[in-house]
This record gives C-alpha cells, sequence and structure tokens, in this order.
C-alpha cells in the first residue's frame, strides 16, 4: 500500500466519541470507505472506544500516557494539555508515521500535514472563568499566568511543524490570528445527518430542551424555570449544576443519555435553549437543527456562523434578552416552516457536504 493510501489521525484522549473527537471519527471513516487505511493516536483510548475502533476495522496506537483523572473527561483533557504544552511528555518519542498525517489533537503536538484547530485551552478557561465552581476558579486564577504562556507556546509550535493549519470556525480563526497563527482555510466540523433527523412528522412543543454542562451559563435557564415553562435538560456534568436548579418540579433532568435518546428529544422541543460561556463551534444547535427544531442562543462566537436569525433560531446579545425571547417565543410561537429550514440548513454540515472541503485539502497536500 503507497503511502498516500495510509492515513494516521492524531487525536486528543479517545474516551468517548464526543466533542474534538467527533470530526476525526466521522471523517477517518468517510476516508475508509474510499479505501484509506486508518490509523489513530491518542495518549490514552478508554476500552469502550477501544471496541468501537476495532468494530470498524481502525487500527490505533494508544500512547498510554494514562491521565490520574480518567473518569472526568474534562480534567483528564486538561491534565494531558499540561503535560504536552509545559513538558512534551506526551509527544516525546513517538516515532514516524507513514502517509498522510492529520493532528486533530491540542495534546500532543508532532509533525503534520494539516492541523485541525479546535480552540487555544485557555481562551476557553478564560470565558468560563467566572461560573466555574470555586477551587477550579482559584486555582485557574494562581496558574493563568503561566498556563498562557504554554498556550501560545504551544499553539505556534503545533501549527509550525504542520503544512497548512485549518481552523472549525471563522470564530477561531480570528483568535488562532491573535495568537499569531494565520489559518490557512475554515472547515466546520461535520455531522452525521442520516442519524440526526426527525423521528416524527408531529413534535409535541411541550417543553423546551437545554444542555446541562461546564460551559452552561444556568441564570436564563432559572428564568424560564422560575415562570413556569417545561424544560427538559440532559448532560453528563452533574457537579457543575447548582442544586438550586435541580429542585425545581418543572425540571426533568435526564442525565447523561445515548443518541436515540437525545434525537428523540431535539425532534419533539419546542427549541432548544444553549446558554453558553464558550462556543468555538457547537455541535448542539447544528445537531437540533438537524432535528427539524429552532434554537435559542447567543449572537457571538460559533453559533453565530451556524443559527440564522428568525429562521432556524434567534441570537440574543445578552442574558437579560435571551431569557425574553424564551418568554415571548413560549407564549407566541413561532412560523411552522423555521423546522423545514431548520434541517435544511444543518444539511451543509452533513458529513458527506463537508468531505467535499477535505478532499480538496486533502488533494493539496498530495500534489
Amino acid at each position: 500500500m503507497s503511502d498516500d493510501e495510509n492515513v494516521t489521525f492524531i487525536c486528543d484522549p479517545l474516551l468517548s466519541e464526543h466533542g474534538p473527537i467527533r470530526p476525526a471519527m466521522l471523517i477517518a471513516r468517510k476516508l475508509q470507505k474510499k479505501g484509506k487505511r486508518i490509523t489513530m493516536v491518542s495518549t490514552t483510548i478508554s476500552a469502550k472506544m477501544q471496541e468501537k475502533i476495532n468494530s470498524i476495522e481502525i487500527q490505533t496506537v494508544d500512547l498510554r500516557k494514562e491521565p490520574f483523572f480518567k473518569k472526568n473527561e474534562s480534567i483528564a483533557w486538561l491534565e494531558e494539555w499540561i503535560r504536552e504544552a509545559a513538558f512534551s511528555m506526551n509527544s516525546r518519542g513517538v516515532g514516524k508515521f507513514n502517509g498522510t498525517i492529520l493532528n486533530f489533537s491540542n495534546t500532543i503536538c508532532l509533525p503534520s500535514h494539516v492541523w485541525y484547530a479546535q480552540g487555544p485551552p485557555t481562551i476557553t478557561l478564560d470565558n468560563m472563568r467566572k461560573y466555574l465552581p470555586m477551587l477550579y476558579k482559584l486555582i485557574y486564577v494562581s496558574l493563568a499566568p503561566i498556563f498562557k504562556i504554554c498556550d501560545k507556546a504551544m499553539t505556534r509550535k503545533t501549527a509550525n511543524c504542520s503544512t497548512r493549519v485549518v481552523s472549525n470556525s471563522k470564530y477561531l480563526a480570528s483568535v488562532y490570528n491573535e495568537f499569531g497563527v494565520p489559518i490557512n482555510s475554515v472547515i466546520y466540523p461535520p455531522l452525521d445527518c442520516e442519524q440526526f433527523k426527525p423521528t416524527t412528522a408531529k413534535p409535541s412543543e411541550d417543553f423546551i430542551l437545554t444542555y446541562f454542562g461546564k460551559e452552561t451559563i444556568f441564570d436564563p435557564i432559572k428564568q424560564m424555570l422560575d415562570v413556569g415553562i417545561e424544560v427538559k435538560a440532559f448532560g453528563g456534568k452533574l457537579s457543575m449544576i447548582p442544586k438550586k436548579i435541580l429542585k425545581y418540579p418543572n425540571l426533568d433532568f435526564l442525565g447523561k443519555i445515548e443518541d436515540e435518546k437525545l434525537i428523540d428529544l431535539y425532534s419533539n422541543a419546542f427549541l432548544t435553549f444553549y446558554p453558553f460561556t464558550d462556543e468555538p463551534f457547537g455541535y448542539i444547535p447544528i445537531e437540533s437543527m438537524a432535528c427539524g427544531t429552532p434554537v435559542l442562543t447567543y449572537n457571538k462566537q460559533g453559533p453565530k456562523e451556524t443559527i440564522t436569525n428568525d429562521k432556524t433560531g434567534w441570537l440574543a446579545n445578552d442574558n437579560s434578552a435571551l431569557a425574553k425571547l424564551a418568554f415571548r417565543i413560549w407564549r407566541t410561537g413561532y412560523p411552522k416552516n423555521f423546522r423545514r429550514d431548520c434541517r435544511q440548513e444543518a444539511l451543509k454540515f452533513d458529513i458527506d457536504k463537508i468531505m467535499w472541503h477535505w478532499t480538496r485539502l486533502l488533494n493539496s497536500v498530495y500534489t
């Protein structure tokens, strides 16, 4: 097999298919179907992910840089990033790989043909700082100057050892430019729109769906609950949720759920409410739109690029405007063509559409 038929994906900790892992997984499977021989490299691979990747006949290289806090994906990711950014521990001693190298990681700095840059961690932490639990906030505030030095150095180092640097949104392209890293192109993360699609032609529309996670701002959700709006929420970060939120009788918190259940929730929700601290791109908005449900969120960062105001959702400038919009739309409703428009807009991010951009990029690498 020739070198251009081998494609190696450098990944963040392979602990689940979500977040920054999803683009790599979807693109890897598409390239595999085109006859490429795929290898996925990561600092650590969970047993569940190893089984999943084996089942689709993709090879793996586990560097066995086990984090101490493996059960918490966010902390495990941060630990792996610190090891690499401060000490180059993850990339040290890693041999060369044949063929095309695609780096989707912020935790391993290796020579690559393409670095898919998905966001400097200190930008995320700065945006989240106000809403972090007190212990995490104190730790970050005390270490922030060191983190920022390491982040800029690591970002520039990874970019310099990559032939091309691609960001996952226009917003992030501007962030990287401020870091002194020029972006060659923007390619949005893909979604499998054959999986994420409406499950019913007659949605119940009797609840608003939201997400509870580390990037969630809870004040506007509390305002919705205060006026009696029925809210269903999903997410696995229980420790980040204010206890007073969980006491509302009109809140149904479902915890971490499988995609099949999530797709049905999206399909039946009146709208998806998404207040966030930091979102370079945002899978939740396009997942919701792919299931035909409009999204109410902020007029900034990644969601500003994927949602068309008053057509596939609504974009607010602050918490007060976000809550007021939620109340008004809940009372008055919205045109039924919103659902059709949402689905059509989401199809722009379907894996088959996004692969066209990757095919062009890889052809330029090969030549």
